[in-house]
């Protein structure tokens, strides 16, 4: 799911990286400034800069073994990371050796941030915060927590400089008259037929279908095995997005540009926070986020409640074909080389009919 670049230039595949992974610090260009002006920026703020290059940064290990791993935790902590001995809520990043390991995946479904082992290292021995994105195994959430202040206005800025084109694309393509659509008399009806819990139900299994069917058709795919799970995680996490975007009175739009692939869900809240619609049309923003909560508490209903039912068809087939083998005696099986075959069917073949 996150959301890969309009340009048309860029790899398909390849994420648009948002306003979060850029390694550009502030610290850092007011240095660099400094240092065109009066020369060389003084020892005392570099030693500073640097045990702050990784702040907010709440890492994990994967894959590492002594003494190499306790040489990169040092590095991390050395420039003002913190360190956890296992992937939790508040971690925003994961340093990871080697791809699709369990822990890669545990974290790919969390829509975590994972970067290899070379980033810290060139981080640490270049005194400088080094461009995240080559380095990038996998990218998901912020790896860092501060600086949310400036992250929040460069998606004010954002936002407001695609609003004109937005609203240009309303008012040259009409929407269609959909069930998404609310009339501006009797507004909160029309919405909560659009979410009412059949409504909402049937665009669940959709969603998943098709999330399952779009990580299948990617190059670097899941195991078959995990494909639904992780289908059903990224859904969640997409939605759970949107609420936090709502929460913080963000648009609901910026969180439809950092994924890759949507559930119906989203795109249906999207319309409703400001799509171009009057203030008449519109819920308040207290209503729209009641209505996403309730409508992640089915979906997360649902998606248990199809993974149970599919777990229990698996059993039900495993058994049914233990069932058939039973009395089946490997031992009696007679392997024969493709002579014996041949010669067996010429006697068969030969042999009168009683």
């Amino acid at each position: 799911m996150p959301k890969s670049s309009s340009n048309g230039d860029d790899p398909p595949q390849k994420r648009k990286l948002p306003s979060w992974t850029s390694s550009k610090d502030s610290g850092e260009g007011s240095c660099k400034k400094k240092q065109q002006k009066d020369g060389v920026c003084s020892g005392k703020e570099s030693s500073s800069s640097f045990s702050k290059l990784l702040e907010g940064v709440v890492f994990v290990l994967s894959g590492f073994v002594n003494p190499e791993r306790s040489t990169l935790r040092s590095k991390a902590l050395a420039m003002g990371a913190e360190y956890r001995p296992d992937w939790s809520s508040d971690c925003t990043l994961l340093v990871c050796a080697f791809p699709n390991t369990p822990k890669f995946r545990q974290v790919q479904g969390d829509c975590g941030t994972i970067v290899s082992k070379e980033w810290i290292s060139e981080c640490y021995s270049e005194e400088k915060l080094i461009d995240i994105e080559p380095y990038l195994m996998n990218v998901g959430k912020p790896w860092r927590k501060h600086d949310e202040s400036s992250e929040t206005s460069q998606a004010k800025k954002t936002s407001q400089s695609k609003e004109p084109k937005l609203i240009d694309e309303e008012r040259s393509h009409p929407p269609k008259p959909t069930v998404s659509a609310v009339a501006k008399d009797g507004s909160s009806n029309t919405v909560k037929d659009l979410f009412s819990p059949s409504e909402v139900k049937e665009w669940v299994m959709d969603d998943l279908q098709k999330t399952v069917s779009w990580l299948e058709s990617q190059e670097e795919k899941p195991e078959a095995d995990q494909v639904r799970t992780i289908a059903a995680e990224g859904i969640i996490t997409c939605l759970q997005d949107a609420i936090e975007s709502l929460e913080q009175d963000h648009d609901v739009r910026l969180v439809t540009e950092q994924w890759k692939f949507l559930p119906r869900v989203v795109k249906e809240l999207a319309k409703l926070d400001g799509g171009g619609r009057s203030k008449k049309e519109l819920l308040s923003k207290e209503e729209l986020i009641q209505l996403a909560i309730s409508t992640k508490n089915i979906y997360e209903s649902e998606l248990a409640h199809i993974s149970s039912s599919r777990m229990k068809n698996k059993q039900k087939i495993d058994e049914t074909q233990g069932s058939e083998d039973t009395g089946f005696d490997s031992d009696q099986t007679i392997e024969m080389t493709e002579e014996e075959i041949e010669l067996a069917c010429k006697h068969l073949t030969s042999e009168p009919c009683a």
